[in-house]
C-alpha cells in the first residue's frame, strides 16, 4: 500500500524520543517516501544532517497552543532557520472558545507573514470544539491564507473524527486543505479519512498503514 505514503506525515512527537529514534525515522523516509516526517523542533538539525533533501514538518507551541503570539513567532522563525518545510502550529483554543476574532486573526496573520513560502497548518484541536467553533476558526484560517487546518495534536482526549473532516470539507472545499491527525493507526481508517476529504494524514503508525495486507 505504498501509494498511500504520499498522504502521510510520519510522526514521532513523543516526549522521550531520542536522537536515534529520529535517525530511524529518517531511514524510514529514505525507504518509503512519506509526504514528510513530523518531528520536534529540537531534532530538525539532526534530521536535516542525516538526509539533506528530506521534507520536514515540525510543531509550534505544541501541544497546548496557549503561548503568546510573540513566542510562537520566535519558534516559527527558529524552526525555519533549522530546516522545517511545514509548520504545524497549535491554535489558542481558549481564544477560539471565547470567539476572540481580533486576537486570533492577528495571530494567524502574523504567523502567515513571517512563514512566507512555507506550508502553514493550524491545529484546532477539534475534540474541544463544537461545529460552530470549527466553522468559526476555520473561516479565520482560510481568510488569512493558511494552507491547512489540522484536526488534532493527538495529545488530548480524542483525535480526528470523520464527521469533523466531512464538515470542514463541505464548508471550505477549495478554500483550505485538511490534515487529519490523532488516532489514525491503520490503513482502512486512513483511507476513510482521505475519502472524507483529508489531504494529509498525520500518524505515528505510517509503517503499519503502508504495510497493510488484505486477509
Amino acid at each position: 500500500m505504498l501509494g498511500i505514503a504520499k498522504f502521510i506525515d510520519q510522526t514521532n512527537l513523543k516526549q522521550d524520543a531520542s536522537e536515534s529514534d529520529i535517525i530511524k525515522l529518517v531511514e524510514e523516509q529514505r525507504k518509503y517516501k512519506f509526504r514528510s516526517i513530523c518531528i520536534a523542533p529540537s531534532f530538525l538539525q539532526v534530521a536535516r544532517k542525516n538526509l539533506q533533501n528530506i521534507y520536514l514538518t515540525t510543531v509550534i507551541s505544541f501541544p497546548n497552543g496557549y503561548a503568546s503570539t510573540e513566542a510562537k513567532i520566535f519558534e516559527a522563525k527558529d524552526a525555519i532557520k533549522n530546516g522545517a518545510n511545514d509548520l504545524d502550529i497549535v491554535s489558542n483554543i481558549g481564544r477560539i472558545k471565547m470567539r476572540d476574532y481580533d486576537y486570533l486573526s492577528k495571530e494567524v496573520n502574523a504567523l502567515r507573514e513571517i512563514t512566507k513560502s512555507h506550508i502553514l497548518k493550524f491545529i484546532i484541536e477539534t475534540s474541544f470544539l463544537n461545529k460552530e467553533d470549527i466553522l468559526y476558526i476555520t473561516k479565520i484560517l482560510a481568510e488569512n491564507g493558511v494552507d491547512y487546518v489540522k484536526t488534532s495534536t493527538g495529545f488530548t482526549k480524542s483525535g480526528a473524527k470523520l464527521d469533523d473532516v466531512k464538515f470542514i470539507k463541505e464548508n471550505f472545499d477549495g478554500k483550505i486543505k485538511i490534515k487529519a491527525s490523532g488516532g489514525i493507526s491503520d490503513y482502512k481508517t486512513a483511507l476513510d479519512f482521505i475519502d472524507a476529504g483529508a489531504d494529509v494524514i498525520g500518524t505515528s503508525r505510517g509503517l503499519e498503514i503502508i504495510n497493510y495486507k488484505e486477509i
